[in-house]
């Protein structure tokens, strides 16, 4: 076993070892930091038309299911359709056919009036206990169920097969509904991002193919990845904050109130972008000097 006859010389290198091994972390820390530096500020130069589709479209869709769900801002025919379904003799309270409204999914409330209407066409509110056996028409003792099953039972109290039944049609519409919502609000954020990223990466990528920077199929290539790239951006934040609304659509308003200024900053980040083109043309064109110099015409002239 061979023994270091210097320790002096045997500990300076293992403090030479350490030390090279911190600095080798030291840098590859710092490279980690620049990589996720570089995807941020690649991910913020191509957010502001994701921001404003989001900002854009979640704001629409959340007042619309913030307004749709409540009852008092029913139609008034509907309003007395409520009031009235399933009673023999007169109509509910305001309370009561408010109740009775929200027994309907909110998904499907969330869509107005013609949704509730067409939600409602083949369905009866069906005493849960039947009126001949005592049952009342408070809204605890309906629900809506198809029209058939219930005039087919007649005066007979519901099973709890029946009522379980009649819960699942309620939420397999409720699921297709707020479905159907997402994937088209997703499709509109998507496209409002992807043509708001398209116009400024022509923009953009043109000045630099003049300026003979990229070449025209780099020009296409790098346009066609940043339009896509804010699409799906903007489609996956529209349909994550849309999926919340329509889980939760009691927070319906809160989601608008926060993608308004969602939006308000893309708008800004767009502004930031648009004058840098400009800046960048202005250099190329001389814009500022020949607008300078027809305005100095013009003064000429007159």
């Amino acid at each position: 076993m061979e023994i270091n006859p210097n320790p002096l010389e045997f500990l300076s290198a293992k403090v030479q070892e350490t030390v090279n091994d911190t600095q080798n972390l030291a840098n590859q820390i710092a490279a980690n930091v620049q990589d996720s530096a570089k995807a941020v500020t690649a991910w913020v130069e191509s957010a502001p038309g994701s921001m404003v589709g989001v900002g854009v479209v979640v704001t629409q869709e959340a007042f619309k299911v913030a307004h749709n769900i409540r009852f008092e801002n029913l139609p008034t025919g509907l309003q007395l359709k409520f009031a009235r379904a399933g009673v023999r003799q007169g109509m509910r309270n305001v309370q009561e056919a408010t109740k009775v409204f929200e027994s309907i999914p909110a998904q499907i409330r969330a869509q107005g009036p013609e949704a509730i209407r067409n939600f409602c066409q083949d369905k009866d509110w069906s005493h849960i206990k039947a009126h001949v056996n005592g049952g009342g028409s408070e809204a605890h003792n309906g629900i809506f169920e198809y029209f058939k099953v219930n005039r087919k039972r007649g005066g007979v109290d519901m099973t709890r097969k029946e009522l379980a039944a009649a819960k699942k049609v309620l939420a397999d519409a409720a699921f297709k509904t707020a479905v159907v919502e997402i994937v088209g609000a997703t499709l509109k954020g998507a496209i409002v991002a992807g043509v708001i990223e398209l116009v400024f990466s022509i923009l953009e990528n043109s000045l630099l193919y003049v300026e003979g920077k990229i070449t025209k199929s780099e020009l296409v290539k790098k346009v066609a990845t940043a339009t896509a790239k804010a699409a799906i951006a903007g489609g996956v934040i529209t349909a994550i904050l849309l999926t919340l609304c329509m889980i939760f659509p009691s927070i319906a308003t809160l989601l608008g109130a926060v993608a308004i200024p969602l939006g308000v900053a893309g708008i800004g980040f767009m502004g930031i972008r648009a004058w840098e083109i400009f800046c960048h043309a202005d250099h190329l064109f001389g814009i500022t000097e020949q607008t300078q110099q027809l305005m100095g015409l013009t003064e000429g002239a007159i």
